[in-house]
This record gives structure tokens, C-alpha cells and sequence, in this order.
């Protein structure tokens, strides 16, 4: 079995798909493209599951989001005044 590293998250349709970066980004340019033609269609997306037809179209939204480990926000300290 080959391991490959998830590096994006692919929100479609309420389903969250795990991809490479490579897989997403040829998965979003080419729902850029359908958009930007005002068309709709069935797209690939290859992830960890498997693979599977997304309908993309300009009324279909979907996200594409890098995974980040270990970059939460670092809290900052409350400001006290002095009474």
C-alpha cells in the first residue's frame, strides 16, 4: 500500500474529502475554470477514500482548504486596570 500525505480538505456537498496538495489543486482549477465558464459538471477528485464525481457549477459551493497541524492562535493575555 502506498502512503500519501493529506496535505488538503475538500468541503463539497456537506462530505469532507482528504487529497494531496496536488490532487486538490488539479481538482480546483478545474471547478475555477467550470465556474469562471458558467458551466456544470462532474469533476474527479481522487482522496483518501477513493474517488469520486463532484458536481461543481457556480451555484455548487465548495472549499479547498490547506491542513495546518499545530498553528492554533496563541491565546493573549487579558489587560488588567488598575482600580
Amino acid at each position: 500500500m502506498i502512503e500519501h500525505e493529506y496535505g488538503r480538505v475538500v468541503h463539497h456537498g456537506g462530505r469532507t474529502f482528504f487529497a494531496t496538495e496536488t490532487m486538490a489543486e488539479i481538482f480546483e482549477a478545474a471547478a475555477a475554470d467550470i465556474v469562471a465558464r458558467g458551466d456544470t459538471e462532474l469533476v474527479p477528485l481522487l482522496h483518501r477514500g477513493g474517488v469520486d464525481l463532484l458536481l461543481v457549477g457556480p451555484r455548487v459551493p465548495i472549499a479547498v482548504r490547506r491542513i495546518e497541524v499545530g498553528r492554533a492562535p496563541v491565546a493573549q493575555a487579558e489587560k488588567r486596570t488598575a482600580v
